[in-house]
């Protein structure tokens, strides 16, 4: 058993941007990760991270373009907030030793990324994440926080309606063990693997979302799941950032640029897309327009990717684009410091939901968000355990957990694997509660989860070694997306209107009688169940 004031789990740029905002308050801190922290999600974040910092930009600009991608579900106060501590979060990245590009007379060089209506994404090529992690790892070391990498958490450890620690698996030692915490965050990133095909990488299984929704902790606007209109279908799902398009790059179907994309918003690209495929068009990327130059200086790693990975030259042909599922919107619900209805309980990044997002992020916010609420979860949490009780761990939590998983372990032949059913589940979420639903479509991916959810059930793990049992942790990141995607399909057929990154076929209008408020999944018995949380007004 371990003791810590503050526990993290998850070690991309909101975990490790907690974990230093909670040392920096005084708080003894450790970070558990089931990946080493340069290995996560965050670096795959290519295009930028936004800040009013332009003499034509503004904290109140850049509220109103998120305002506008919230379409009409934002939290005004959450937004105002944040546009107000965008720059300063994103000068400390700077400070810290971020290489962000510049232009000749040494200012930061900006793009105009997405639906923003202003030049205000900072970059490093398109590698952005990748070089952010790099500083903020090498920050989080020199501030000589604990890091258990590739130690997989089981289950938040709850006495009295409080969180007061996690159970975990070292995949290293094949040991469990007990971390005891006053307070634990989570930043465990998102759930869209449950996809396929999808834009994340491996392990981006909605863990942390899964943990708090087991015990109890509602989760809000699940249905809002964002698709990337720029994928190379092929292979492992390309994505390329949409900072090509600001650069000149156009979307075509049938060799002819597809008209008013300009500056619109993700879920209207593919919408766009989508309906030039249904009308029989082959839609493309033409990024020849940019220039071979000016392509290999900007996005260098997009050129190479392409070349490696497609058998493509950027600056010669059109490359093949299909909306592939990307990040969530929604998450676990929290305050605008990372608080949870759980006392003890805080979340930050990309698996939490505080109401700036409402139905769509905007394009280059999710490093923005990660660093503003990380530091933010990270301060309320040392704050809280500063004023908390010792944790009172009750012991036999720990031993449970073992026999929990040692039950799972068994050599009884079976021809049905989690590989098999994931694959099976990628399909159908795709499928069925993709970019475009409907009332039919979602019933039958609720039953057909349900289905899954039972094979799920009688899978036993044959893998017995006790080191590294990736058999173990796929078969428990299996259970984690079936829970969350039976809450997602909920969620959405709760929600009968189009809004943000929701769209569906049989309620194709915007309705707001009832749709300006929230969508709140909490498990009951067992099973999930919908309610609705009123949207805060100013």
């Amino acid at each position: 058993m371990q003791e810590f004031d503050v526990v993290v789990v998850g070690g991309g740029a909101a975990g490790l941007r907690a974990a230093i905002a909670a040392k920096q308050a005084g708080a003894k801190v450790a970070l558990l990760s089931k990946v080493h922290p340069l290995r996560t999600n965050t670096a795959l974040a290519q295009g930028g991270i936004n800040a009013p910092l332009g003499a034509d930009d503004s904290p109140e600009a850049y509220a109103g373009d998120i305002l506008a991608a919230g379409d009409g579900l934002c939290d005004p106060a959450v937004v105002q907030s944040f546009a107000l501590a965008a720059a300063d979060a994103v000068m400390w990245l700077e400070r810290m030793g971020t290489p962000f590009n510049r232009g000749a007379d040494g200012r930061f060089d900006r793009r105009r990324f997405g639906s923003n209506s202003r030049a205000r994404s900072l970059y490093v090529d398109d590698r952005t994440g990748h070089v952010v992690m790099q500083v903020l790892y090498e920050q989080f070391q020199r501030a000589g926080i604990p890091l258990f990498a590739d130690w997989f958490v089981t289950s938040l450890v709850i006495d009295s309606a409080r969180c007061v620690g996690v159970t975990a698996l070292g995949l290293r030692s094949g040991t469990m063990d007990g971390f005891a915490a006053r307070a634990v965050i989570l930043a465990t990133g998102g759930f869209t693997r449950m996809y396929l095909p999808s834009t994340v990488s491996m392990g981006t299984t909605g863990d942390g979302q899964n943990l708090a929704y087991q015990a109890g902790v509602p989760l809000m606007n699940l249905e809002m799941v964002q698709f990337h209109p720029l994928v190379y279908p092929g292979g492992n799902a390309l994505m390329i950032s949409e900072a090509v398009l600001a650069e000149g790059g156009q979307i075509v179907a049938g060799g002819q640029p597809i008209a008013n994309l300009a500056g619109a918003t993700r879920d209207k690209i593919c919408m766009a897309i989508q309906q030039a495929a249904r009308d029989g068009a082959a839609v493309a990327l033409d990024l020849t327009m940019i220039g071979g130059q000016r392509l290999r200086a900007r996005f260098p790693q997009t050129v190479e990717l392409l070349r490696t990975v497609a058998g493509l030259d950027a600056t010669k042909d059109s490359i093949p684009i299909r909306p592939v599922a990307h990040r969530p919107v929604g998450g676990i619900e929290t305050t605008i410091a990372g608080q949870t209805p759980m006392h003890g309980l805080f979340a930050c990044g990309e698996c939490a939901c505080n109401g700036l997002n409402g139905a769509g992020r905007l394009a280059g916010n999710i490093l923005t968000e990660a660093v503003v609420f990380g530091a933010r979860a990270g301060e309320a949490a040392a704050a809280y355990a500063k004023a908390a009780s010792a944790p009172s761990f009750p012991a036999e939590r720990l031993e449970e957990e073992k026999k929990r998983l040692e039950a799972l372990v068994s050599t009884d032949k079976c021809e049905d694997t989690a590989g098999h059913i994931h694959a099976e589940l990628g399909a159908l979420m795709d499928r069925n509660a993709g970019a475009i639903r409907d009332a039919a479509g979602l019933q039958a991916a609720r039953d057909r989860i349900h289905a899954l959810k039972e094979r799920y059930a009688r899978l036993r793990v044959r893998n017995q070694s006790a080191i590294y049992n990736y058999d173990l942790v796929a078969y428990l990141e299996l259970g984690s997306m079936l829970n969350l995607a039976e809450a997602l399909v909920v969620a959405a057929a709760a929600r009968k209107e189009s809004r943000g990154a929701h769209r569906r076929s049989d309620f194709p209008a915007r309705d707001d009688r009832t749709g300006i408020s929230h969508t709140v999944v909490t498990m009951v018995q067992g099973a999930p169940q919908a309610d609705t949380r009123a949207v805060v007004a100013l």
